[in-house]
């Protein structure tokens, strides 16, 4: 049976990647799909560009700006098809990113959720692979992902948005992507399906997520009262059958203090140690992720450049 798949893209402002990302798709190995994309009341002729393509697979609904969130709710929405991909406009998919996702829908038809890894670009840079903080509980390169909890609580993810597919059903089910918050709406979201669903995933790298602050991507910003706090807390009374749900909690609130600490907020990183120590006290990262973090405030040190020096010391 053939399976339709609705790719959402939400568009704001991302003119100069949005051809990089449509074409992305139209190159897929599997041609079963229609493209939604968002516009998100975009200025800079983007959509534009989209309308121009005049494809007959490609969909272009407009809206006024309400962020990422709004735009990717309305895609699902706006969606013909029962099984959902996600692409944000400044990624893009290898060809044979849909084909993989639909190998696991047909394999695993008990799963809501199927993601893929991914390579991180960022600047001239190599890509790499995600680094995980403990191994898949499955062997070989795929099946299902019972420890996602666990390999979310690192310092990368195992999947993110533009490297999975869902059942509509299942992302509705939810409340879709959290709306009027300013960042870590793909966290959440990816929290809240593994709490009521199971997830499928291939260890085969088939999407590039670019580490760049365009195309509306969200810069993450440091709150005194976060609503995400609420949130997690929320999914982890709701996963407390799911393998390293409370670690996952600690994690949040330990990446909420070193976004403090950099941001030279100290008493509101000192109190998102504390959180994260009341969830899990025995977890030796958060040590490690202080001393770091606390390292790189007082010296001016990129975060990012010092825990890549540590991790090639690891492996020498």
């Amino acid at each position: 049976m053939v399976v339709m798949v609705s790719v959402v893209i939400p568009l704001y402002n991302g003119r100069e990647y949005i051809e990089r990302s449509i074409a992305s798709v139209l190159q897929q190995t599997c041609q079963d799909f229609e493209i939604v994309v968002v516009d998100d009341g975009s200025v800079d002729g983007g959509p534009e560009y989209v309308l121009r393509l005049n494809h007959p697979k490609i969909r272009v609904v407009r809206q006024p700006n309400g962020g990422v969130s709004a735009a990717r709710n309305r895609g699902i929405r706006e969606a013909r098809h029962g099984l959902i991909a996600f692409l944000d406009a400044d990624d893009e998919w290898l060809p044979s990113h849909l084909e993989t996702l639909l190998r696991l829908y047909h394999r695993y038809p008990s799963c809501g959720v199927f993601g893929t890894s991914y390579y991180m670009q960022r600047g001239n840079e190599e890509p790499v692979l995600p680094v995980l903080p403990c191994p898949f509980t499955f062997s070989g390169g795929e099946g299902i992902l019972d420890n996602y909890f666990r390999l979310a609580s690192g310092r990368d993810f195992p999947m993110q948005t533009s490297a999975f597919a869902v059942r509509k059903e299942t992302i509705l089910a939810v409340g879709g992507f959290p709306e009027g918050i300013p960042s870590g709406e793909d966290i959440l979201t990816l929290a809240r399906l593994c709490s009521v669903s199971d997830m499928a995933y291939s260890r085969q790298p088939t999407s590039i997520y670019y580490l760049t602050a365009g195309a509306g991507k969200s810069v993450r910003r440091i709150l005194e009262h976060d609503p995400l706090d609420a949130m997690f807390e929320a999914v982890r009374a709701a996963s407390p059958h799911k393998d390293g749900s409370r670690l996952f909690l600690a994690s949040w609130y330990k990446r909420r203090m070193s976004g403090a600490m950099l941001a030279r907020k100290y008493g509101l990183g000192m109190r998102m140690f504390w959180k994260s120590f009341r969830v899990l006290p025995f977890q030796r990262k958060l040590y490690t992720s202080f001393a770091v973090t606390v390292f790189a405030s007082l010296t001016g040190l990129k975060l990012y450049d010092i825990n890549k020096f540590l991790s090639k010391c690891r492996r020498s």
